[in-house]
C-alpha cells in the first residue's frame, strides 16, 4: 500500500475574493459565501489551476442545483451565488437545550465546550451527560463551567445518555452534539431557525471533518462521511411514502453528531430506543428515531447552514469497530422498524438489497483488485449478522416511551395581565364561520393573546379569509385530521396557556379573562374548564341541561362521562404538551381522552362560568352517534388498565353505561 500524504482541509470564503485562489494537492476544499457552505471538491493530485477551477464550477453547480452550462467562469459563479436566497436574518426567540453525551474524553469535551460557549445565547442551556465514567475527569472539568449542567448517567449506552439529556432539558428545542465536535459560531441560531415550520420535529446539519491527517480519516470521509449536501431538504410524508416499499433510508437525513428535536417529539413518538446502544446493537438510535417521526406523519429537515466540525477516528482499528457497529445497528433498527410498523420494505432492504449490495462490492473487489474503500466489506457483513442475532435476543424487551412529567407542572402557575394565551383554531371547510371565530378572539377582554389557525386542507374560502388577517398565524396541512391539526398548533404556539377553538364555534368576550382568573384562584391546576352555551345553525340559543357530575374529583367525574363536552371551554398550561398530546389514532373523542389522561396524573379544576358557544349543525362530528359511541367506549376501555382503586373502577363502569344511554336517548 502506498504511503499516505495528509490531506489539507481548506476553507475558501469566496465573498472575500475577487479572483480565483491558488489550489494545491492533496486537499479537501470547502467553499463558502459568508456563513453559507456552497460545495466541496477533492484535489487528489497536482493538476492545472484551470482544470481545478472547472472542477469548482461543476461542484458548485451540482451542489446548488444550477445549470452547469451557465456557470462557465468566476463572474458567472459569483453572480449565481448572489442570487441565492438571503441568509437567515429574522429573530427567533426559541431557547435551545444543547446536550453533549460524553465518556472519559476530557480534552475533547473541553474543546467542544469552549467553542459552544461562543455560540449560545443567555436563554440557552448546555447539559453534559457523563455516561458511565470510570473516573472523575468530566465532573472536575465541569467545575470550570458554572453555566453548564452536569448530569451523571451510570448506565452505559449512548441512547440511554441521550434520553437522560432529554429528561433534564428545560427548553422547547433539544440539540445534540458529540464531545469530538466543534460547532460553528452560528450553529445554535441556525438550529433554532430551522424549526420555523410546526410540522418539523427533527433537524440535522452539515458535518465537516476537522482534519484528514491519517488514511483512516480520509477513508471515512471519502466513503462514509456525514455530508448530506448543501441544499436544505425536507423529509416529509411524501418522501416517506415514496421510499416505503424499499425501506426508507433514514440514515440519509443526517448524523447524530449534529441533530436537534422539539421537546414535544419525545412525547409524540417516544424516546430513543435503548436497545440500539453502544455495547448492544451498536448504533442507529438516531436514524430509528427519525423513522418514527416520519412514520408518524411529521417532518425532518436537513439544514446545511447548521455546521459542525467532527474529529474522525484516526486509527484503523477504531474505524473498523465503528463500521461494524454502524451495520450492526442498521440491521437491528430495520428489524425494530418492521416490528413496530409492519413496513415490509425494512425486511426487503435487510434480506434483499443489502446482500445484493455486498455481493456487487465483492465482485468489484475481485475484478478491480484491493481498494481501500472496499476493505471493510467483511467487517460490515459481520456487523449485519451480529445485528440480526442481537435483535432475536431483545425483540421482546419494551421500548421506553413515556416522558416523566416535569416538576414545573406541580408548581403553582403565576398569572399577570401579560400572560400570553395562544388560541388555536382548527378549520376544515368552515370558512363561512371562521371570521366569527377569529373576531371572538380579537374582541377578548384579555389583550395578551395570539391566534393560530390550522387549515387542515380546506377547499372553500378559508385561505381568502385568512388573507384578511395578517397578524393571525396560519398553517396549512394536507387533511391530516383534527388531532393532527391541534398537535401542530401546540408546536407553533408561544403562549403560556393554550385554548383550542373549532372554526364553527366562538368564544364569549371574557372567556380568556375568566379562565385565567380561575387559574389565579387554583394555581396548582394543569387545566381549568368552564361551561358553554349552544346555538343552532342560524345562531339561536338552545337550552342545555346542566351536567350532573360533581367536581370534587375531576378524574372520577370524567370517567362517568365527558361533562366538559366542549373543548374550547378548557384552558391548558402550555408545558402539558411536552408530556401529553391529542391521540391521532382516535376518530373522535380525542379531547375526552386527553383530559382523562391529564386529570389522572395532575390536579385540574372545573367551574360553571360560561366560556364558549357551541354551534350545532349537520356537519358536527358529534352528529355521527355510532362513531362517537364507539370512540367513547374505546377511550374508557383504554383507561381500564390504569384504574387505581375500586372507586375508579366503579366510575368507569358507570361511564360505559352512561355513554350508551346518552346516545340512545339523543338521536
Amino acid at each position: 500500500m502506498s504511503s499516505y500524504r495528509a490531506y489539507q482541509v481548506a476553507h475558501i470564503w469566496l465573498d472575500q475574493l475577487d479572483h480565483w485562489p491558488q489550489f494545491s494537492a492533496p486537499a479537501l476544499y470547502y467553499f463558502w459565501w459568508h456563513q453559507r457552505p456552497l460545495a466541496h471538491i477533492w484535489v487528489d493530485k497536482n493538476s492545472s489551476q484551470t482544470s481545478i477551477q472547472t472542477q469548482v464550477l461543476e461542484a458548485c453547480s451540482k451542489a446548488q442545483g444550477w445549470n452547469s452550462a451557465g456557470i462557465a467562469n468566476w463572474d458567472a459563479l459569483i453572480g449565481a451565488i448572489q442570487c441565492l436566497d438571503p441568509l437567515i436574518t429574522q429573530d427567533q426567540d426559541q431557547p435551545v437545550s444543547i446536550v453533549i453525551c460524553t465518556r472519559n474524553r476530557r480534552d475533547d469535551l473541553k474543546k467542544c465546550l469552549d467553542q459552544l460557549m461562543l455560540s449560545i445565547q443567555d436563554t440557552d442551556e448546555i447539559i453534559v451527560v457523563d455516561n458511565a465514567p470510570n473516573n472523575q475527569s468530566t465532573a472536575l472539568l465541569l467545575e470550570e463551567y458554572p453555566k453548564v449542567t452536569y448530569v451523571l448517567e451510570p448506565r452505559k449506552g449512548l441512547d440511554i445518555a441521550r434520553n437522560t439529556g432529554a429528561k433534564n432539558a428545560s427548553k422547547n428545542i433539544i440539540a445534540y452534539t458529540d464531545d469530538d465536535v466543534q460547532v460553528a459560531l452560528d450553529w445554535v441560531d441556525n438550529i433554532r431557525h430551522a424549526f420555523d415550520d410546526p410540522m418539523t420535529l427533527a433537524v440535522t446539519g452539515l458535518v465537516i471533518p476537522q482534519s484528514l491527517e491519517t488514511r483512516t480519516q480520509y477513508v471515512f470521509e471519502r466513503y462514509w462521511g456525514f455530508n448530506r449536501g448543501y441544499q436544505k431538504r425536507v423529509f416529509d410524508k411524501t418522501y416517506f411514502q415514496v421510499m416505503l416499499p424499499y425501506g426508507v433510508p433514514v440514515w440519509d437525513i443526517g448524523a447524530g453528531a449534529n441533530m436537534a428535536f422539539r421537546k414535544a417529539a419525545f412525547e409524540l413518538v417516544g424516546y430513543f430506543d435503548e436497545r440500539l446502544d453502544v455495547g448492544a446493537a451498536g448504533c442507529s438510535g438516531d436514524s430509528e428515531f427519525w423513522y418514527r417521526i416520519l412514520a408518524s406523519g411529521w417532518n425532518c429537515v436537513y439544514q446545511p447552514m447548521a455546521v459542525a466540525y467532527h474529529e474522525h477516528r484516526k486509527e484503523k482499528k477504531a474505524l473498523s469497530n465503528q463500521l461494524y457497529h454502524y451495520m450492526r445497528g442498521n440491521a437491528c433498527s430495520l428489524l425494530i422498524q418492521h416490528e413496530q410498523w409492519g413496513h415490509e420494505g425494512n425486511l426487503k432492504r435487510l434480506y434483499t438489497y443489502l446482500p445484493e449490495y455486498y455481493w456487487a462490492r465483492i465482485k468489484e473487489r475481485i475484478k478491480q483488485g484491493s481498494k481501500e474503500n472496499f476493505g471493510s466489506i467483511l467487517t460490515e457483513i459481520g456487523g449485519c449478522i451480529a445485528g440480526w442475532k442481537y435483535y432475536q435476543q431483545v425483540k421482546q424487551q419494551p421500548r421506553t416511551t413515556t416522558l416523566q412529567i416535569a416538576p414545573s407542572l406541580y408548581k403553582p402557575v403565576t398569572i399577570t395581565t401579560n400572560s400570553l394565551v395562544s388560541v388555536i383554531i382548527t378549520a376544515y371547510n368552515y370558512g363561512h364561520y371562521l371570521e366569527q371565530a377569529i373576531h371572538s378572539v380579537l374582541q377578548q377582554t384579555h389583550a395578551a393573546r395570539e391566534i393560530i389557525v390550522i387549515d387542515d386542507g380546506s377547499t372553500d374560502q378559508t385561505q381568502d379569509i385568512l388573507a384578511k388577517y395578517p397578524l393571525v398565524k396560519s398553517y396549512r396541512t394536507n387533511r391530516l385530521g383534527l388531532s393532527w391539526a391541534r398537535n401542530i398548533g401546540t408546536v407553533a404556539a408561544k403562549g403560556q396557556f393554550l385554548v383550542f377553538l373549532d372554526a364553527d364555534d366562538y368564544l364569549l368576550p371574557d372567556a380568556l379573562e375568566q379562565n385565567l382568573q380561575q387559574f389565579a384562584n387554583k394555581p396548582q391546576s394543569a387545566f381549568v374548564s368552564g361551561a358553554h352555551l349552544r346555538i343552532d345553525e342560524t345562531g339561536n340559543f338552545i337550552p342545555h341541561p346542566e351536567a350532573p357530575y360533581k367536581f370534587e374529583d375531576i378524574y372520577l367525574s370524567l370517567l362517568q362521562g365527558n361533562y366538559i363536552a366542549m373543548e374550547a371551554s378548557v384552558m391548558y398550561r402550555r408545558e402539558l404538551f411536552f408530556h401529553f398530546h391529542f391521540n391521532t389514532e382516535l376518530e373522535a373523542c380525542e379531547d375526552y381522552e386527553l383530559n382523562l389522561q391529564i386529570a389522572r396524573h395532575l390536579p385540574v379544576f372545573s367551574h360553571r362560568e360560561f366560556i364558549a358557544v357551541y354551534r350545532i349543525h349537520k356537519k358536527n362530528m358529534s352528529a355521527n352517534r355510532e362513531r362517537m359511541l364507539k370512540a367513547a367506549i374505546l377511550v374508557l376501555e383504554q383507561q381500564m388498565s390504569q384504574t387505581r382503586n375500586e372507586a375508579e373502577k366503579a366510575a368507569l363502569e358507570t361511564g360505559l353505561a352512561n355513554w350508551k344511554i346518552h346516545y340512545q336517548n339523543n338521536p
